[in-house]
């Protein structure tokens, strides 16, 4: 722990700037009062959901926030020389419009047959296409990117085990295990999780529960690892060849917005756990920080549901 707060101590040092700042959590504060006064994603992007407009609707919504705290941040900063290079603006408009397209997309259904499958075989493979369907085409997309822009690095922006010191986000992991169980206990949570309920399911493809749990939260993991691929590792270690250190404060921003489906105090708490994780990717430049956090929380969370349901 003692190594991430120095990180943070080290990197406010340099590059906190009051107005920049309460700039930021002042549009994030408006952001997230229309949004939740409104229900803003739900009623007008979610629609968009299954129709072509989602693959202009989904990558807007999310680029918009980042820039309207970029932008003028680096004005603040007199740092705005930066907006006139056309590697921001191109690693930007790629790396939202690939996160918001695979949002939208919803075609992998016609890819296959799913049709062949009896009721819950169609369920189950539906479910796993699902949570794999970012993964793949985020590490193709990127891969290409960061060959053509950041040659020199060994990595796909963080996706690396050199520089990763797995002990501080452990023992952040084991002080989250007596908050996982006391929401265990909430019926909301109880409704939400496991992801995949298999207990109200028939085997499927002559599986075993055990096995088809096994394969169903391999996939789901999978889908966490693509979102700190684009939060901490695209648009901080990425977008750091262009913005330096000013990269990490609109991926904070932009990351409270992709919570907005959440309950508000989640939204809220995640700028601080992004701005954090996205320090120590700068600081490491290692994204498997973030990634131990993040598919250790869903993971106990499936655990935490699955032991109400037989235990509680």
């Amino acid at each position: 722990m003692k190594e991430i707060i120095i990180e943070i101590r080290d990197f406010l040092k340099k590059d906190f700037n009051i107005y920049a700042y309460l700039y930021t959590f002042l549009f994030l504060a408006i952001a997230l009062y229309l949004n939740y006064k409104y229900d803003f994603e739900d009623s007008y992007v979610d629609k968009n959901y299954g129709k072509l407009s989602g693959f202009w609707a989904y990558p807007l919504f999310y680029i918009t926030p980042y820039y309207a705290v970029i932008i003028p941040v680096l004005f603040i900063k007199k740092q705005q020389h930066k907006l006139k290079q056309t590697e921001f603006w191109v690693k930007s408009l790629i790396f939202f419009g690939t996160f918001g397209v695979f949002i939208a997309f919803w075609q992998y259904r016609s890819f296959f047959d799913f049709t062949q499958f009896k009721g819950g075989e169609r369920f189950f493979s539906i479910r796993i296409m699902e949570e794999l369907k970012r993964i793949i085409p985020f590490l193709i997309i990127f891969f290409a990117v960061k060959s053509y822009y950041d040659k020199k690095d060994k990595h796909l922006y963080g996706l690396r085990y050199k520089g990763m010191n797995y002990r501080p986000f452990l023992l952040m992991l084991i002080l989250m295990i007596p908050l996982i169980a006391l929401a265990s206990f909430q019926a909301d949570f109880q409704q939400s999780y496991p992801q995949y309920k298999f207990w109200n399911r028939d085997p499927v493809f002559g599986l075993s529960q055990l096995q088809t749990i096994g394969i169903f939260e391999l996939a789901y993991g999978t889908d966490f690892i693509s979102v700190e691929l684009m939060f901490r590792g695209a648009l901080v270690i990425g977008m750091s060849r262009v913005l330096g250190r000013e990269a990490v404060l609109p991926m904070a921003a932009a990351y409270v917005i992709i919570h907005f489906g959440k309950p508000a105090g989640e939204a809220i708490s995640s700028f601080f756990g992004g701005f954090i994780l996205g320090v120590h990717a700068l600081a490491k430049r290692n994204i498997f920080g973030g990634i131990i956090i993040h598919v250790g929380i869903a993971y106990f969370m499936e655990i935490g549901a699955i032991l109400q349901h037989y235990y509680g």
